[in-house]
């Protein structure tokens, strides 16, 4: 029998960060054959308190936890076990033959935040649908998939984090509307309050999304046609990885593709810079081969 453990310790972050923890801990864990314990999904963001902020990210009933029982043992463990911090995201010779916990407590442990698992995109999106709640499951069969979805996101961006301004997503809507030839209805994901994005609100066919769990946010951007991302933002990345649909970011994201290149070869993924006609070009390229 297996000895070894995999024990995701969530840093005190926000759900995207969260999810790339747990998706490094859950894969190396299947590589591996070895049991995985999570501590909570739930807990008091106090910043989105203090800061008034839409969105209080709490993420409790959002995936399936583990039990009290295996929490409390594995804790114990920790305190006695031979303890590997964030191992490579691999299968090992010998994981399941000794009693180390493996422990992943890191957003990421290097700049590519989806370099560990991007390879795996199938099984982690697979994963991740297992993990949800019943409840939540549930709740997303009732939305309708968006056809253009926007991520704008403010809230604790707005301390000191580049904040990817309104004409980008304007500019995104309007071109996608002039390559499809008709008026696309876009719906915008976001934790700002509506005086806050008023000018992309006041383009006719565009919509706030209603009030639900983040974690469908995510899931339903990913099921859209085309996702307009925020600049930096985790939340906007999920819902891109996750997705088949065109994905438009800011010329000054830092991060590189999102997806597997065997994807981005034939769905669009790219930076674009409105004011450089060679990348406006590019993406009415790409936008071309969308099924609107």
């Amino acid at each position: 029998m297996a000895k070894g453990k995999v024990y995701v310790q969530f840093p005190r972050t926000g759900l995207g960060n969260m999810m790339l923890t747990w998706t490094r801990g859950y894969l190396f864990a299947h590589l591996n054959e070895l049991p995985l314990v999570a501590s909570s999904w739930g807990k008091v963001q106090w910043g989105a308190w203090l800061r008034w902020e839409r969105k209080k990210r709490t993420y409790w009933g959002y995936f399936r936890e583990s039990s009290l029982a295996e929490k409390i043992k594995t804790r114990w463990q920790k305190r006695k076990a031979q303890i590997i911090v964030e191992p490579s995201v691999e299968k090992m010779a010998d994981a399941n033959k000794n009693d180390a916990l493996y422990v992943f407590d890191q957003v990421s442990p290097g700049k590519d935040l989806f370099g560990p698992f991007r390879a795996h995109r199938d099984l982690v999106k697979k994963a991740i649908f297992d993990q949800l709640h019943p409840t939540m499951r549930g709740q997303l069969e009732r939305y309708q998939a968006p056809v253009i979805a926007l991520h704008i996101r403010r809230g604790d961006f707005k301390l000191g984090n580049p904040i990817t301004p309104d004409s980008f997503f304007i500019n995104a809507i309007l071109l996608a509307r002039e390559v499809a030839g008709k008026e696309l209805p876009a719906t915008i994901f976001t934790d700002a309050a509506p005086e806050e994005i008023k000018d992309v609100l006041s383009l006719p066919g565009v919509v706030m999304s209603e009030d639900k769990p983040d974690i469908l946010d995510i899931l339903l951007m990913s099921k859209s046609k085309m996702i307009v991302l925020s600049q930096s933002s985790t939340f906007s990345y999920w819902g891109a990885f996750l997705s088949d649909a065109a994905i438009v970011r800011p010329a000054g994201d830092w991060q590189g593709e999102l997806r597997p290149a065997d994807v981005n070869e034939h769905i669009f993924e790219g930076k674009v810079d409105f004011r450089d006609t060679a990348s406006v070009q590019r993406l009415r390229e790409g936008l071309l081969t969308v099924a609107w």
